[in-house]
């Protein structure tokens, strides 16, 4: 008998439908993240897009909605923004008014999320400006090309090349690289693809929430299904980006899905997730393979979080414990 038909003979448990309150247990600020999570609308599979003219409709009202976020962390979180090219990529350096003389020796890397179609442009920069603002350090937000107009491999040439001209000056053990969903996975794959060029490793990692298994295989795609306010269900959204992200190379690549790739030394990793996430058993297991494999890891749960929440509930003193323990992680981890 195969996997598959092994799996078949094994007998599911029926769920009753139930009504998720917003909980009492956590703050006020995040308690409304969670009531309006609630109150958005639920994408069906019949309304995800099917043709690349359709993705450029659907992404370019989701990054305008993004974009418009930015004017609101610039009053929270004072900065500025340079627009440039690194080795022919396109990136945004965010120096924070934050910034630490003491760290001037270190600088971030960020891949931002998206699901591989999504959070380009303007609208790449959120977590960027949250993570310079907490550790104090300047970030380099990586736009990296997207589905559909640039499927895999492009996102990962662009993550390699990028790392390529910023280690050519910086020592690469001072580098730390992070990011949140595909950004985290994106993140994995680099430091795959690195081990396979033979090549050096950034000094650490922060993945937030990280897309690893785009083949929906995880416990928490099923269990957290309509439950995570933000990414809401694998069937409709996540799947129509795994494919078009994926594309003839196949969702079980482990460059696609880092979840199937070899962890032996990789840097030491914070990996940030919540309960109500519906990647929380990704995050488990790339957390777990990386203690198996020997690396030093960490794995930080909040409470009643979905998706990713911690960025967009950045009023939050959630959001805030969230930021303050990868800033204190890099502060360990990084050299110089």
């Amino acid at each position: 008998m195969d996997d598959a038909s092994a799996a078949q003979a094994l007998t599911a448990r029926q769920v009753p439908a139930k009504t998720l309150k917003v909980p009492v247990t956590v703050s006020p600020e995040l308690q409304r993240s969670i009531s309006n999570l609630a109150a958005a609308p639920r994408l069906s599979a019949d309304q995800m897009p099917s043709t690349p003219e359709a993705w450029k409709a659907f992404v370019a009202v989701a990054d305008s909605q993004a974009a418009a976020l930015a004017p609101i962390l610039a009053s929270i979180f004072p900065h500025t923004v340079n627009l440039t090219t690194i080795a022919g990529v396109t990136v945004r350096e965010i120096t924070p008014a934050s910034l630490d003389p003491a760290k001037a020796g270190k600088v971030l890397i960020n891949f931002h999320g998206g699901g591989y179609v999504l959070n380009g442009g303007e609208a790449s920069t959120g977590e960027a400006v949250l993570g310079a603002h907490y550790s104090g350090m300047k970030v380099i937000s990586v736009d990296y090309r997207m589905a559909p107009d640039h499927p895999y491999p492009a996102a990962v040439e662009d993550a390699v090349a990028v790392w390529k001209a910023v280690t050519a000056t910086q020592a690469p053990g001072s580098v730390g690289v992070f990011g949140t969903s595909a950004g985290g996975g994106l993140s994995l794959a680099l430091v795959l693809k690195l081990k396979q060029l033979g090549l050096a490793l950034p000094g650490a990692l922060a993945l937030g929430t990280p897309w690893a298994d785009l083949t929906g295989a995880s416990d928490s795609y099923a269990v957290n299904a309509e439950v995570d306010g933000i990414f809401t269900s694998f069937d409709t959204m996540g799947q129509a980006m795994a494919a078009v992200y994926a594309g003839p190379a196949g969702v079980t690549d482990p460059l696609i899905s880092p979840i199937f790739g070899d962890y032996a030394g990789f840097p030491p990793a914070i990996v940030t997730t919540g309960t109500r996430d519906i990647l929380l058993s990704d995050s488990v297991r790339v957390y777990r393979k990386m203690r198996d494999a020997g690396v030093t890891a960490r794995l930080e749960v909040h409470e009643a979080m979905s998706h990713a929440e911690y960025i967009y509930a950045f009023d939050s003193p959630e959001s805030a414990t969230a930021f303050r323990d990868i800033a204190a992680f890099f502060d360990a981890h990084l050299q110089g």
